[in-house]
């Protein structure tokens, strides 16, 4: 069976990515692998973000030490106006870079047979992440009761590629939203650059 997934997994990988189907398809397969080989739990990030992909809103684990960063980040932005990239969290911004989702994805599954070379071309993680976006646009990593000050929830989405363009030719802009407890969305845009 591994060695089907991984077949399935080369074949996606030897496609463009044109469209939400095909992310889904290829995190749920890789999770599949992974739970198969009982590693699943040892990439937080992947595990995060391709549970993310299946579930309408996320408030497990991960998603709560995510909010936590944003948390802190709010608290910080309130007393100084610090950037994201000024309050220097590299957890925070690893994850919304999705930096840490790449590199787990791509040590997860290599060793498995799976040909990791698209997943590291800039040009096909780019296409992944805007498509990854817009799966996940729509569902929120919701806090717990009790476990941030500020955030109740965190989404994000991509902008469409040719408004990025005009601005950061070349990149894909994931814009980061959080709606504070007071039911306030955040007034200031953050976004990352991938």
């Amino acid at each position: 069976m591994k060695n089907d997934i991984a077949e399935k997994l080369n074949r996606e990988f030897g496609q463009d990515i044109a469209d939400e189907r095909q992310v889904v398809y290829i995190l749920v397969e890789a999770r599949k692998l992974l739970e198969q080989q009982g590693t699943l739990k040892t990439f937080p990030a992947f595990n995060l973000c391709s549970d993310w992909a299946v579930h309408p809103k996320l408030d497990r684990k991960g998603a709560q030490l995510v909010l936590s960063h944003f948390d802190a980040y709010e608290a910080e932005y309130r007393k100084s106006g610090v950037t994201v990239a000024e309050f220097g969290l590299p957890s925070l911004l690893d994850f919304m870079s999705h930096k840490k989702f790449r590199e787990e994805f791509i040590w997860a599954i290599e060793p498995h047979g799976v040909r990791v070379d698209r997943l590291a071309a800039d040009d096909f993680w780019r296409a992944f992440i805007q498509r990854y976006s817009d799966v996940v646009q729509d569902c929120p990593l919701e806090a717990r009761a009790h476990t941030t000050r500020y955030v109740n929830h965190v989404t994000c989405l991509a902008w469409p590629q040719k408004r990025a363009n005009a601005l950061f030719p070349g990149k894909h802009v994931v814009q980061w939203n959080w709606n504070l407890k007071s039911g306030a969305p955040r007034e200031k845009l953050v976004c990352a650059l991938i």
